[in-house]
């Protein structure tokens, strides 16, 4: 019988630094590394753990498709078939490219349980089960048809790619959100990150010359 040690690492990341990047073993990738959080916020690393954060980021990256799965097996048995199938296409397209707007430490800890394998698995298993049972198969084929793209991964991997080809900011999807991440993190230790300070002082010297 498994340890409950071994039951908590079932659904971890395994996170992989190298010189120049960061990498999970879901294949999430960062252009970042513990001397890049080092420069942008000194001192966070002796108060939170380097791959705590990475996991933190993972999580609201891998949410786009948890929250998109989800939210589709509630609207099927709630709205009609067609309605649950489209609405899921804009909020997960929303999700995916605007979600560092949304970050905040307390919501992560939700997503995190929302993305596990197990939550994940027994929601498509009872409701994909219910559908059948109630023949709606255009439910459940739809229901099938986004287990794959969101459960696998296939429709986020594809943006990704597509994305990454046509975008010509330094910054990556990832990588803002590793750095929102950071920017909460700074702000709940009372640490505000150079870049930040440096917008702060911006603005308190253009409200300063719109006095004047």
């Amino acid at each position: 019988m498994p340890s409950k040690s071994s039951q908590s690492r079932k659904h971890s990341q395994f996170i992989f630094e190298t010189g120049v990047a960061t990498v999970s073993s879901g294949g999430h990738w960062f252009n970042a590394t513990r001397e890049t959080v080092e420069k942008f916020v000194p001192g966070l690393l002796k108060r939170q753990d380097y791959e705590k954060l990475i996991k933190k980021a993972v999580a609201w990256i891998e949410s786009a498709d948890s929250l998109s799965m989800i939210l589709y097996f509630v609207l099927v048995f709630t709205t009609n078939v067609w309605i649950a199938s489209l609405a899921v296409i804009p909020f997960y397209l929303g999700w995916f490219y605007y979600k560092s707007a949304f970050i905040n430490l307390p919501t992560t800890p939700i997503l995190q349980f929302f993305n596990l394998d197990s939550i994940q698995l027994g929601v498509a298993a009872v409701a994909l089960s219910f559908l059948g049972i109630e023949g709606m198969y255009s439910g459940l084929m739809i229901g099938i048809l986004y287990f794959f793209l969101f459960k696998v991964g296939l429709l986020r991997m594809g943006l990704e790619k597509w994305n990454a080809k046509r975008s010509q900011e330094n910054l990556t999807l990832n990588d803002r959100v590793f750095k929102m991440i950071l920017v909460r993190y700074a702000i709940y230790e009372n640490m505000n990150p150079p870049e930040v300070e440096r917008l702060e002082e911006h603005i308190k010297e253009t409200l300063l010359k719109h006095k004047t």
